[in-house]
């Protein structure tokens, strides 16, 4: 068992980790795929953010990468290398993945790699995180579209719509009657 501390660089250039990145590819194509990924991974990541520091740090980090991709997926962020996004893909795919370079059923050291992959991963894409924070912040602050309402004839009604019908003939419109009936 390797016992040195596992550097993002080395992990992101072993074989293990380019066929990931091959496997990453397809997902482009399936933003379905895509949108089960980056839940899963905020699934994990929700689990293990209390282990310690590096869990916060990583949680943080996966948000942010999260939204960014989902974003450019979705067509609404725009120019960000294709690049980024697969290499995005790929280190969700690392941080999901139990048995990696170091497995994760072995304490600390099982998470250990995949926070070093996805904090070299994003200093390695630091401008456009920046760019990606930046534009998301315009876009939370830009003003929304007015909200629309339904019109009448989008609105479907269950209610007894026998008012003016033979049986309420005797009534007007606008008319309510009390009963003493109990039920």
């Amino acid at each position: 068992m390797n016992t040195q501390r596992p550097e993002g660089k080395n992990i992101a250039d072993s074989p293990f980790f380019k066929r990931i990145l091959e496997k990453a590819e397809t997902y482009l194509k399936h933003p379905s795929k895509v949108a089960q990924l980056l839940n899963d991974a905020f699934k994990k990541a929700t689990a293990k953010k209390s282990v310690g520091a590096i869990a916060g740090e990583v949680w943080e980090n996966l948000q942010i990468l999260s939204r960014m991709i989902k974003a450019a997926m979705a067509g609404e962020y725009k120019g960000i290398p294709t690049s980024t996004i697969v290499g995005g893909i790929a280190v969700i795919l690392y941080f999901l993945m139990p048995i990696d370079l170091i497995p994760d059923f072995i304490p600390v050291l099982g998470f250990l790699d995949d926070a070093t992959l996805i904090a070299w991963f994003m200093t390695s894409i630091k401008s456009e995180l920046d760019r990606f924070t930046d534009w998301e912040a315009t876009q939370q602050s830009a003003p929304q579209a007015p909200e629309t309402h339904p019109t009448s004839t989008d609105i479907v009604h269950n209610a007894d719509n026998s008012f003016g019908t033979p049986k309420y003939s005797d009534r007007g419109q606008g008319t309510i009657t009390e009963t003493n009936s109990e039920f």
